[in-house]
């Protein structure tokens, strides 16, 4: 039973590479909508192509 638990633990919480790489995903996403959007991701650092822009 105690095998099952842990089981079910590890499909739950994902490794830190797996977060890693999510939340890479999740910043790429949120720059590409920005920019179609004309807005700035905060906390996210412009590059050198943007940087140009003046925000909004």
């Amino acid at each position: 039973m105690a095998q099952t638990a842990k089981t079910q633990q590890s499909r739950l919480t994902p490794s830190p590479k797996a977060l890693q790489k999510a939340l890479e995903q999740s910043a790429r996403q949120a720059q590409r909508l920005a920019d179609a959007f004309g807005m700035v991701v905060p906390g996210v650092k412009p590059k050198a192509a943007s940087s140009t822009r003046t925000p909004r």
